[in-house]
């Protein structure tokens, strides 16, 4: 994969009139497509954006790549704040951000979404896309980093971590800074609700 972004359009993209965008985002080492698809089943029927396009015709269906590799030897990265504005211009040339949008997102994709809407509330330019982001669907996105990840930075000089793993380190002071603009969304004019994801497993 190169370093550039991508914007895959899954379905409803084309209609002018549709209700609104949907944007999957995947997390470290993850792909715009191989992320959202079960292990081993790498085909439209087993892709969870194309479902939703199915039930929601009339909305926009997205799936964002870019690259985020944890080494240094499997690929590049780049920090968290830079790839936000990045992404936010590629979002933009799309139009997303012209209509209500929701983001899902995996791992460290929740972190990234979370700077995107930090750099729209700052800077005029992407405004627009912050007040029409309604939701926000978070995937084991480790909000106050990750206690892997610092372990690994310890050992770092051996495996050649990315600035991406460096960032997920626990208490990181850019998520912590993030943190604390989230637990203020009320006086952002942000709303949020809580959700519990029970998984059941049928055993043979």
């Amino acid at each position: 994969m190169s370093n550039l972004n991508d914007l895959i359009e899954i379905s409803g993209c084309d209609n002018p009139s549709r209700r609104g965008d949907v944007v999957f985002v995947h997390g470290l080492g993850g792909s715009a497509q191989g992320t959202w698809h079960p292990q081993e089943k790498q085909d439209d029927d087993n892709f969870w954006p194309k479902w939703l396009g199915d039930d929601f015709p009339d909305v926009g269906i997205w799936s964002l790549g870019y690259e985020v590799e944890p080494f240094k030897w499997k690929g590049n990265s780049m920090p968290l704040a830079d790839r936000a504005t990045n992404i936010l211009d590629l979002l933009d040339s799309y139009g997303i951000g012209d209509r209500s949008l929701i983001f899902i997102t995996h791992s460290l994709g929740g972190l990234l979404v979370k700077q995107m809407l930090r750099s729209a509330r700052d800077f005029g330019k992407w405004q627009a896309m912050a007040s029409q982001t309604k939701g926000i669907v978070f995937l084991s996105t480790p909000h106050s980093g990750s206690d892997m990840a610092s372990w690994i930075n310890h050992i770092g000089g051996i495996l050649q971590t990315t600035v991406s793993v460096e960032e997920l380190a626990a208490h990181h002071s850019r998520l912590r800074e993030l943190n604390l603009l989230y637990r203020n969304l009320d006086k952002l004019g942000w709303h949020t609700r809580n959700y519990c994801l029970c998984w059941m497993v049928w055993m043979k």
